[in-house]
């Protein structure tokens, strides 16, 4: 069941960065940051970057956030169904509990780790695993567009 499951894994993971490769034009995997979202030159994000110390975390865009995220609908809903993974609809700036029983609330920092290592703090009832890390295909910027583009799903709930 262990070798099935990571077989799995492999396989979505191997089939996101097809997809992001595909629609993008395969920026997100080259490390082309947006002149936006990004200083020219910006280095990849990467799994063992803090999410504190990444300084693109809070200057995300909203709509190419939207266009990258259409990659992530597979298993996260906009609309608050639930799916392998949590919906991202009016989750920023709440609490969730997480598996190991304690609470975070979701900000910019703790969903820049989510997007970079998804197994640091899973969301409970969710499978952990589920989602690979994506560190090594996103840069800076696409995980400052996506985290702008889930805030801006809490906004248009008020």
């Amino acid at each position: 069941m262990v070798r099935r499951a990571s077989i799995l894994m492999v396989v979505v993971g191997l089939v996101v960065a097809a997809l992001i490769a595909g629609p993008l034009g395969g920026s997100a995997l080259q490390g082309d940051a947006s002149p936006e979202g990004s200083p020219e030159g910006s280095p990849a994000a990467s799994p063992a970057a803090s999410p504190a110390a990444s300084p693109v975390a809070l200057m995300g865009d909203v709509e190419a956030g939207k266009a990258l995220a259409a990659q992530c609908l597979a298993c996260h809903s906009t609309d608050g169904r639930q799916m392998v993974g949590p919906t991202w609809l009016g989750i920023y700036g709440h609490e969730v509990e997480l598996e190991d029983g304690s609470v975070v609330v979701v900000d910019e920092d703790y969903l820049v780790e989510s997007i970079l290592d998804p197994n640091a703090k899973v969301v409970k009832g969710f499978p952990a695993g589920a989602m690979p890390p994506y560190g090594a295909i996103l840069t800076d910027a696409d995980v400052a567009n996506l985290v702008a583009f889930i805030r801006s799903l809490s906004e248009d709930e008020s």
